[in-house]
């Protein structure tokens, strides 16, 4: 209903790169009045007020802060970004929020592998991956199952299935070292040697 102010125009995904800055697309909050995050727990799904700290729009990323008074702010991340681009075939898993309005609030998981190291028409700013990319995807992270975090969902490509591309991490880390605050590195890797299952319930509350 267009006249309900209360409803969110549009979704999308993110995760955090410190304590209280997330990363997702520019194209999840370019016009966005109002930014609004949710952050699923075991115990219920809570909302922040948040607002954009620094964008890249030729490489579609985005850094938003959340300047909630009720947030606490995280003291470590379970995951490290990469700073290089990995192989083909390795094997990764997304996560996000897709058509949270149609699909539900509970967090997808999809998996696949690093089909190409470029993108869409040879960009080589992109991976092509098989894991499938839904609306509201967007911006959610790509991970492999040793904590590495390497990319960053994009889009998917009409018309054909288990398609979909991922900014490389490298761009992402560019973004952080130019974004106009310090934005401490507080990453480590609490998810290697462990079960998806046991991964997924980790990561959760950071996506």
């Amino acid at each position: 209903d267009s006249t309900d102010k209360t409803s969110p125009k549009g979704n999308g995904s993110g995760f955090f790169v410190s304590g209280n800055v997330i990363a997702t697309n520019h194209h999840v909050i370019d016009g966005a009045k109002e930014i609004k995050v949710f952050i699923q727990t075991e115990e219920s799904i809570k909302q922040y007020s948040a607002k954009v700290l620094t964008v890249d729009k030729i490489n579609d990323l985005a850094l938003i802060t959340i300047e909630d008074k009720d947030f606490v702010k995280y003291n470590t991340l379970p995951y490290q970004i990469a700073s290089h681009t990995v192989d083909v075939g390795i094997s990764i898993f997304t996560m996000g929020y897709p058509n949270a309005s149609a699909m539900g609030t509970e967090i997808k998981v999809t998996d696949g592998i690093i089909s190409a190291k470029t993108g869409f028409q040879g960009d080589v700013s992109t991976y092509q991956i098989s894991a499938p990319i839904q609306p509201g995807n967007s911006g959610g992270p790509i991970l492999t199952k040793d904590g590495k975090l390497v990319g960053i969902t994009s889009s998917g490509i009409s018309g054909a299935e288990n398609v979909g591309y991922a900014i490389k991490s490298s761009y992402l880390n560019n973004l952080i070292e130019a974004a106009p605050i310090m934005i401490d590195d507080i990453s480590t890797n609490q998810i290697v040697h462990k079960t998806l299952p046991e991964q997924i319930k980790i990561l959760t509350p950071y996506v």
